[in-house]
């Protein structure tokens, strides 16, 4: 590696799955490395660590603020950037509104890149943490040199309406995700689903935003419609026991196949017929492009979900106020379509990986160029 590389350090929550995660790491596997080198500061251990490690960057730990508060937060967060501000040119914080105090302690000890970068469009079902969260966005403004969204939607959110902001898209690998007859009947078979089985799929962690519980509505009235058909869940998240209850409850233990932490979703969407994702809530939706890319028919929550993840026309936007009969009912007038190769409309609209490091990568250039200039 050059002496001269870019060493850029992301704040994330932790590396675990997530659409977030996937979408840095794609990056991070498609940037070069020689030039740009990636550093994480986390709150906890994270599924892709080992491979971060693998990959030439560093991790470093420092507990959540929703766990130790804002006062020994701030203070493990100054230490940590006095500590190696000599390091970094470039902070990149992804934690929304918490962006705000990150880059503030950034601003504070002196590095001159500060990225806000927003993955979200609403906030969650806590209110006073909601109350918090407002006052930390309001930090972001004087922070923040640089402010990245997911979407229109997510960064009007973010940063407000008016506001400056640059739209990155969340892309992937498009050749991963290209449908392949072969792949999908191999792992039918190791998923022990027959040939003929309709295959509902969803990919998202067991969350209030993700809306599982929904998920399981829908799919219960869906095998009225059709005996023949199952529910392919993957993900974890707080809300598994309930999971369990709901299918023990509806009896849909022969149903429901449930999976976590894969590193095969691109080959786990080619054994699925229809994507289902009725979330609360979505800056943007990675999966939803992963899917289109599979060649599936997605549904997704109409106004919820920024308007920007439909890449092709197998997404439909429905009301989420609408009941999960009329959402299964919905599933099953549209099940019906040829599966294709839609890369070549994925790469059109931007949002395939390589294109999109290239074009970050060219943007960590730029900044560091204007600060060079900026000080002469």
């Amino acid at each position: 590696m050059e002496d001269n590389t870019i060493r850029v350090l992301h704040v994330v929550g932790s590396m675990q799955q997530g659409g977030t995660e996937n979408f840095i790491m794609n990056l991070y596997r498609n940037i070069d490395r020689t030039k740009i080198q990636f550093d994480f500061l986390v709150n906890r251990q994270g599924f892709f660590d080992e491979e971060i490690k693998a990959l030439g960057g560093k991790i470093f730990y420092i507990p959540a603020l929703q766990k130790v508060g804002q006062i020994r937060y701030t203070k493990n967060l100054d230490k940590f950037l006095v500590e190696h501000k000599e390091e970094y040119d470039i902070i990149h914080s992804h934690i929304n509104q918490v962006t705000g105090l990150i880059l503030e302690r950034a601003n504070n000890v002196g590095i001159p890149i500060r990225i806000a970068h927003c993955h979200n469009n609403r906030y969650g079902p806590n209110f006073l943490a909601n109350i918090y969260k407002k006052y930390l966005r309001t930090k972001i403004k004087d922070n923040a040199n640089y402010k990245f969204a997911c979407s229109k939607q997510a960064g009007e959110f973010l940063y407000g309406k008016g506001e400056k902001f640059q739209i990155i898209n969340n892309s992937i690998d498009t050749t991963k995700f290209v449908f392949n007859e072969k792949i999908r009947n191999n792992m039918r078979r190791i998923l022990n689903i027959e040939s003929d089985c309709f295959v509902i799929g969803s990919v998202g962690r067991f969350s209030y935003q993700k809306n599982p519980l929904f998920i399981l509505s829908i799919f219960n009235e869906y095998v009225k419609l059709n005996k023949n058909s199952k529910l392919l869940l993957v993900g974890k998240g707080n809300l598994k026991d309930k999971i369990l209850k709901y299918i023990n409850k509806h009896k849909l233990e022969d149903k429901v196949i449930m999976l976590e932490d894969r590193k095969d979703i691109n080959d786990l969407m080619q054994a699925m017929d229809y994507f289902l994702l009725p979330s609360r809530y979505e800056g943007l939706g990675i999966v939803l492009i992963e899917a289109q890319a599979s060649g599936l028919r997605c549904i997704t929550s109409e106004k919820l979900v920024a308007e920007e993840a439909k890449v092709t026309n197998l997404l439909e936007f429905y009301p989420l106020n609408k009941n999960a009969k009329q959402w299964a009912e919905e599933i099953k007038k549209n099940r019906n379509y040829e599966r294709k190769d839609t890369s070549e409309k994925i790469k059109q609209k931007k949002f395939d990986i390589k294109d999109t490091a290239e074009e970050l990568e060219n943007m960590y250039k730029k900044f560091i160029i204007e600060r060079v200039n900026e000080n002469k």
